[in-house]
């Protein structure tokens, strides 16, 4: 399978049915809720998991709400009851023998104890496991059947915690990064960012290309990877994905099975201009990324049917010697309908918020703790106006 390759450091117009962007002066929507800034939710740790993350996921577990975490340095997933903060169970993947894994797993998603996805980018295996770490099913994506699509113009699937591994019916999702050609009708042009693999006949079929802000007449003009290319979703309570272009105001809610695309506006009161950088240096790729805004995250609240679209600002005196500098962020907040009903300035900065979560209790955005005995994040708790 041939794939695109990921700059250093870190698309056809869409159906007539798409909403225009408002003008600036009807950004702000309505203010029917707030979000409340409340004490960190802390997570136990023992001495071998580490509080740097690469992927977490929630699920439920006989009602009770888990937080599941890949600890790379032991190969582990370790799980967590979500409301006491406590470890309760750790499923180890084997480095060696028949169900040799490795450490090298970029997105997982578990259905029950025993029956877990795991995704390993640099084979482009799918991997069936069960509570044992033990292999019972393997697949591989370059030998899926293109449906619709070349293998010229297939995604780059790059599962992260905000753009996770999920199933809808047989097929299952994997996120990441599509080509952008700046020539409408071109090849490429509608290439998407979403790969549907479908377990059971071994097909995949490739959705959601790029918005139009993605273009410019400038061929050698490029967004970032890490920081624009990899839209975040999360699905709505009937199994549509909602989507999140970094680079774009509005969300794009899509039915994979009609095929259909609506937009919503959800873009932050205060407009800042997001463009691709030209200057094909590490440097200018990071500038590109801290010195302007992006809308990395989207979560469903389906506790209080409301959607939070994460933001982070541009870093002001922005350092290049500075990896990963902690962001200022807003959250703005959609009713069910996807209409803008608040809008949030946190407090509290992080340069880690794609590695967040929703729970009775809010929305849950990671940070770095002091102490490396727990496992934080920052809770925000929506209250309506």
């Amino acid at each position: 399978m041939k794939r695109p390759l990921i700059l250093a450091g870190c698309l056809c117009a869409f159906l007539a049915g798409c909403h225009d962007r408002p003008a600036s002066t009807g950004r702000m929507g309505e203010s029917l809720y707030t979000m409340q800034e409340m004490p960190h939710k802390l997570f136990s740790l023992d001495d071998s998991t580490t509080q740097v993350l690469s992927y977490i996921q929630t699920y439920e577990d006989g009602g009770r709400q888990r937080l599941a975490l890949f600890n790379e340095p032991f190969a582990d997933i370790c799980i967590f009851d979500v409301e006491t903060g406590k470890e309760i169970d750790k499923i180890h993947l084997h480095k060696e023998g028949p169900h040799a894994i490795g450490n090298d797993v970029m997105g997982f998603y578990i259905h029950t104890r025993d029956s877990i996805i795991l995704y390993k980018y640099w084979t482009y295996l799918i991997y069936l496991v069960n509570g044992k770490g033990e292999v019972y099913r393997k697949y591989d994506l370059r030998k899926a059947v293109r449906k619709g699509v070349d293998s010229l113009n297939l995604p780059e699937a790059l599962p992260m915690s905000n753009l996770p591994v999920r199933i809808i019916g047989d097929e299952l999702i994997l996120q990441g990064q599509g080509q952008i050609n700046p020539k409408p009708g071109s090849a490429s042009d509608k290439t998407g960012v979403t790969e549907f693999y479908n377990l059971k006949d071994n097909t995949v079929r490739v959705e959601n290309p790029y918005p139009d802000v993605y273009r410019d007449k400038d061929e050698d003009a490029a967004w970032s990877v890490s920081g624009y290319k990899m839209p975040a979703y999360d699905l709505t309570a009937s199994g549509e994905m909602v989507l999140s272009f970094p680079a774009d105001d509005s969300v794009r809610v899509f039915n994979p099975h009609t095929g259909a695309t609506r937009a919503y506006f959800a873009g932050y009161s205060k407009p800042y201009p997001m463009k691709p950088f030209t200057q094909m240096t590490q440097v200018a790729e990071a500038r590109h990324v801290y010195e302007q805004m992006q809308y990395p995250c989207i979560y469903y609240d389906r506790w209080n049917r409301l959607y939070y679209r994460i933001v982070t600002l541009p870093v002001k005196d922005w350092n290049v010697n500075d990896e990963n500098p902690k962001r200022s962020l807003a959250v703005i907040i959609l009713d069910k309908d996807f209409r803008k009903v608040g809008e949030y300035d946190v407090k509290e900065k992080t340069g880690v918020c794609s590695y967040s979560f929703v729970s009775p209790a809010g929305l849950h955005i990671n940070v770095r703790s002091d102490d490396d005995d727990y496992l934080a994040f920052m809770t925000l708790k929506p209250v309506k106006l």
